[in-house]
């Protein structure tokens, strides 16, 4: 069995709309924030307005990655030199490499079996007098237990940055996911549920880390307070210098493509939500295969990618790379669609912080420091997991379907039942 491409929705989505917005911004003449005052709001203020009201806090400040908007989270709250951050082992290297790039130490912790989110229970026994902040990941469709992980912060009054990159409009107890914790950090690249190819966005209540993170991304400028004083052709951005800043802005066109995106992004992730419920029943009654806890606190749920576990045992001794490789080709999807998880960090060759002299020696350290760390959940998980990408949870349920049957028929040939 294998069905044509089509059936499968592609990603990114745009209409005659999105095209509408990126021309608004080519005859206003104003192609990046650091351009003159026309008379009319910037995109990238707009939109900031726009996510801050959908995720129901004041401060919003779009950068230039998802990476950008961890590192200058991390910056803001005065997090360098001889600081440790806790992060989970088990999610994309930018995590740890934001905390590499401030100069201070990532730690690693091992991540629930059931919903591939850091363990609360393993995280007390990593901090120590040196640690400053938490980095919980939301990592696929799940959500990190944030009451927990809040109440170890308060108790050890450490920082919580949130890294929403893969969690956009995810609830848990009537918040946002990126409002829970200190900062949100979320990323809007290319395979991202909100994406303008590449972008990143910082979230927070507080007014004073809003003030530095605008500096942070501007080379320690922000936008003038009153902008009804502007003639045309001024400048909106002003000095500030509170803290050394850089180039971190994302540009107009971005701006403009996530501003249209925004308004869809709820009624999409309604359909994802609904389909993966529909996986979720169906794939479960298949023997050996497990799919992600929802915690009870989630009351909407965001699918960067939905994730579902098998017994190698059960499989014939498959691991995670034979079984995508046998689902690609009868499901017709490319490696962007349906992959295992991540390798963990301290495994993946693309973390590898000793071969850069920019770290200090006392964070890059040594490649067996790294390879020699043991995390028993997030290796598990590489090998006996696979992520299929949200976009084919915009597919219609009779295609779903054709998921499902050739899941079964791979349990079919492979599985031995005990």
């Amino acid at each position: 069995m294998t069905i044509p491409f089509d059936h499968w929705p592609e990603w990114p989505q745009h209409s005659d709309r999105t095209r509408r917005k990126i021309e608004e911004v080519f005859q206003s003449n104003r192609w990046a924030i650091s351009g003159y005052w026309t008379g009319e709001e910037s995109m990238e203020r707009k939109f900031a307005k726009a996510f801050a009201d959908f995720n129901g806090v004041p401060y919003c400040v779009p950068t230039t990655s998802g990476s950008t908007a961890l590192m200058l989270a991390l910056e803001a709250l005065g997090i360098g030199e001889g600081d440790e951050v806790i992060v989970p082992s088990l999610t994309w290297i930018a995590t740890a490499t934001a905390v590499l790039n401030v100069n201070a130490l990532p730690v690693f912790v091992d991540v629930e079996a059931d919903t591939y989110c850091i363990d609360p229970q393993l995280i007390k026994s990593a901090i120590t007098d040196k640690t400053k902040a938490i980095i919980p990941v939301h990592l696929f469709g799940s959500m990190a237990n944030m009451d927990e992980i809040n109440e170890i912060a308060q108790e050890h009054n450490l920082f919580v940055i949130e890294d929403c990159a893969q969690s956009h409009g995810s609830v848990w107890n009537n918040q946002r996911a990126g409002t829970i914790g200190d900062i949100g950090a979320f990323s809007c690249q290319q395979g991202k549920v909100l994406t303008a190819g590449e972008g990143g966005i910082i979230v927070t209540k507080n007014p004073r880390l809003f003030e530095l993170i605008q500096q942070l991304r501007a080379d320690s400028r922000v936008y003038c307070d009153d902008s009804s004083e502007l003639m045309h052709g001024d400048m909106q951005l002003v000095k500030k210098g509170d803290i050394q800043g850089s180039n971190y802005c994302l540009s107009e066109f971005q701006s403009a493509i996530l501003l249209d995106q925004l308004q869809e992004l709820d009624d999409k992730n309604a359909i994802r939500e609904k389909n993966a419920m529909f996986l979720n029943d169906a794939l479960s009654k298949i023997d050996g295969i497990k799919v992600m806890k929802r915690p009870p606190q989630v009351s909407r749920q965001t699918y960067y990618g939905y994730v579902f576990r098998f017994d190698p045992v059960k499989f014939g001794g498959l691991n995670a790379d034979q079984f995508c490789e046998i689902l690609r080709e009868k499901l017709n999807m490319g490696t962007f669609y349906l992959h295992p998880p991540y390798l963990p960090v301290h495994k993946n060759p693309l973390f590898c912080p000793w071969t850069k002299n920019r770290y200090l020696k006392s964070v890059r350290k040594t490649e067996a420091y790294w390879r020699g760390l043991h995390y028993p959940v997030s290796e598990r998980a590489s090998g006996q997991s696979i992520v299929i990408h949200h976009a084919i949870l915009l597919a219609e349920p009779s295609h779903l379907s054709l998921l499902v049957d050739a899941v079964a028929e791979l349990a079919r040939k492979f599985c031995v039942t005990h």
